[in-house]
C-alpha cells in the first residue's frame, strides 16, 4: 500500500482476517465515491469503540489516518505502535487538563500536512461513542480540520464523505456489519463564507454534514420502539439470501430495508405501534411454544437426505477445526467476559485480543514443534486457521438444518397460522 508504514502493512491482513471472521458479513456500499488522489476526511458516525475505522482501514484500498483517544497513548511504547499504525492522538480535559489539550495543536498539524499530501483522515464526527440506533449532535471537528488545512492550503481540493455504520448487533460474534459512503461534500464550497464568517460556515458545513450522514445510518428515534424495530429486523432479516460467502459484499439491500422498517416505525402514531407490538410478540411466543425459529417459516422447506448427508460427512473436519481454534478463542472470551463491562467496547476489544492470542498460541505451537522435532506439525499449523472457518460455517449450516427439521414435528395448520402471522407483520410495514 502507498504511503503506509511498514507495521500498517503488517497489521492489516490480520486485522482482515479477524475482522471477517468475527462478522459474518460486511456489507460496504458505495466505497468508489472516494477519490484515489485527492485529499479526503471520512467522517462516520460512532457506535462501538473503534471498530469503524479498523473495518474500513483493512477494505479500503487507501491507507487510513485516523484519531484516537488521547489517553491510549500515556505510555510510550504504546504511543510509538499506535503512530506507526496510522493513529494521532486526540486530547480531552479530563485526559490530563490544559497542558493535554495543548497537545492537540501538534495533531492538528500532522493532520493538515497529511490531507495536504493527498491522504485520507477518518474521523469519527460524534465524537462520543454510545452503542445505539440513532445520530447524536455532530462535533464541529470535522469542519474545523477541514478549513484549519485549507487555512495552510488553499488550493487544496478536499472531499468530505459521509460514512454510515451500522451493526445488526455489533457485540455479538458472527454478526453483521452495513457501511455505506455518501456522496462527497467539497469543503472549497464552503470556504469563501468561512472567511468571511467563520463559526457560521462551521455550523453549516456541521449541519449539512448530519443530513447527510444521517441518510445512511438506520435510526429508531425513539428508545421505547427498539425492542418492537429489532424484533421487525429480525423477520425481515430472514427473507433475505444468507450464502456463507463472500465475506465482504457491495450489496446495501439489508441496510435499505432497515432503513424502511426503522423510518416506517417512526412515522407510525402510538396507537397503531401498539397494536404492532402486540402482533409481533403473540409471533414471537408461538415461535418459542412451538420451538421453531423464524427462519424456518421464512424458508418453509423441510431439509431432505442431501443435506443430512453434508453434515454427516462434514463433522469430521469441523471438530479438527473446533478443537484445533478452541484454546485462543475460549480464552479470548473468558477474558472479555471478565474485564470489559461496556458493551460498546467488547467487539472491538474482543478482536484485538483475538489477533493477539492467535498470535501467541501458534508461535508457541511453533516453538514446540522445533523443540519436539515435529516439523509436521507446522505443516498442522497451516491448515488450523483454515479448518477453524470451515468450523464456523459448518456451525451455521448445522444451525440452519436443525431449524429447518424442526418443521417436521409441526402440524400443517400450525405452519399456516404462523406463516400467516408473519405475513401480517411484513405487510406493517
Amino acid at each position: 500500500m502507498r504511503n503506509a508504514k511498514l507495521p500498517y502493512r503488517i497489521v492489516r491482513p490480520l486485522a482482515r482476517i479477524a475482522l471477517t471472521t468475527n462478522f459474518r458479513r460486511i456489507y460496504l456500499s458505495n466505497a468508489q465515491v472516494m477519490s484515489r488522489d485527492k485529499p479526503v476526511i471520512l467522517a462516520a458516525n460512532h457506535p462501538s469503540a473503534f471498530l469503524e475505522p479498523c473495518i474500513l482501514a483493512v477494505l479500503l484500498p487507501r491507507p487510513l489516518h485516523f484519531l484516537v483517544r488521547g489517553d491510549f497513548f500515556k505510555k510510550p511504547l504504546f504511543s510509538k505502535i499506535l503512530h506507526a499504525l496510522h493513529m494521532l492522538p486526540i486530547f480531552r480535559m479530563k485526559d490530563g487538563g490544559y497542558k493535554k489539550i495543548k497537545d492537540n495543536f501538534s495533531t492538528f498539524e500532522q493532520c493538515h500536512q497529511t490531507l495536504a499530501n493527498d491522504r485520507v483522515i477518518m474521523i469519527l464526527a460524534e465524537g462520543t461513542t454510545v452503542h445505539e440506533k440513532r445520530l447524536r449532535p455532530l462535533r464541529k471537528g470535522t469542519a474545523r480540520l477541514a478549513f484549519g488545512t485549507l487555512e495552510k492550503f488553499p488550493d487544496l481540493d478536499i472531499d468530505i464523505i459521509p460514512v454510515g455504520v451500522n451493526y445488526t448487533n455489533s457485540d455479538q460474534f458472527r454478526s453483521h456489519v452495513m457501511i455505506e459512503f455518501g456522496q462527497p461534500i467539497s469543503a472549497q464550497s464552503y470556504f469563501k463564507q468561512y472567511k468571511k464568517e467563520p463559526n457560521q460556515a462551521i455550523k453549516q458545513l456541521t449541519d449539512d454534514l448530519r443530513k447527510d450522514l444521517e441518510k445512511h445510518i438506520v435510526i429508531i428515534e425513539n428508545k421505547a420502539d427498539e425492542e418492537l424495530t429489532e424484533g421487525l429486523f429480525a423477520i425481515d432479516f430472514n427473507n433475505w439470501p444468507q450464502p456463507p460467502q463472500p465475506a465482504v459484499s457491495k450489496n446495501n439491500h439489508l441496510l435499505k430495508s432497515q432503513k424502511r422498517i426503522a423510518r416506517a416505525i417512526n412515522q407510525m402514531n402510538e396507537a397503531d405501534k401498539k397494536v404492532l407490538k402486540i402482533k409481533t410478540d403473540a409471533y414471537f411466543q408461538n415461535l418459542k411454544k412451538l420451538n421453531v425459529h423464524d427462519y424456518a417459516i421464512a424458508v418453509g422447506n423441510v431439509p431432505g437426505p442431501q443435506n443430512l448427508l453434508v453434515i454427516i460427512l462434514g463433522f469430521f473436519p469441523f471438530l479438527i477445526g473446533w478443537i484445533g481454534n478452541y484454546l485462543p478463542l475460549k480464552l479470548t472470551d473468558v477474558l472479555i467476559n471478565r474485564l470489559i463491562k461496556a458493551i460498546e467496547f467488547r467487539a472491538s476489544v474482543k478482536v484485538a485480543t483475538a489477533i493477539v492470542l492467535y498470535i501467541l498460541y501458534f508461535l508457541f505451537i511453533i516453538i514446540i514443534a522445533i523443540i519436539a522435532g515435529k516439523y509436521s506439525l507446522l505443516f498442522v499449523l497451516l491448515t488450523l486457521p483454515f479448518f477453524g472457518y470451515y468450523a464456523l460455517l459448518y456451525r451455521e449450516y448445522f444451525q440452519k438444518w436443525s431449524r429447518l427439521r424442526a418443521l417436521k414435528k409441526l402440524e400443517k395448520t400450525d405452519i399456516n397460522n404462523l406463516k400467516e402471522m408473519r405475513e401480517g407483520l411484513l405487510s406493517s410495514f
